[in-house]
């Protein structure tokens, strides 16, 4: 199982290319600017989450996104269980 973070939005090719390459069985945890990826489906059959006051800061809530909602702490519970880390 892979983690991969996602801190930029739609519109960067890298970022773009490592949702891609997203497997089922895989994290995606869409971080700072990343969170826009949650305002639209996500075509992946990855596990997909957002970080919760990411998603506040920049104005969205709950109801705005797709995928779940998780805290930082969420976050790190994600990074000890998965066995390599995409960035």
């Amino acid at each position: 199982m892979h983690l991969i973070v996602v801190k930029n939005g739609p519109n960067n090719s890298a970022e773009r290319a490592k949702i891609r390459s997203s497997k089922e069985g895989d994290s995606v945890v869409l971080i700072q600017d990343g969170v826009f990826w949650a305002l639209n489906e996500i075509e992946t059959e990855a596990k997909c989450f957002a970080i919760e006051d990411d998603v506040e800061a920049r104005g969205y809530t709950v109801d705005d996104v797709t995928v779940p909602l998780i805290s930082y702490e969420d976050f790190i519970d994600i990074i000890e269980k998965c066995d390599k880390s995409i960035g």
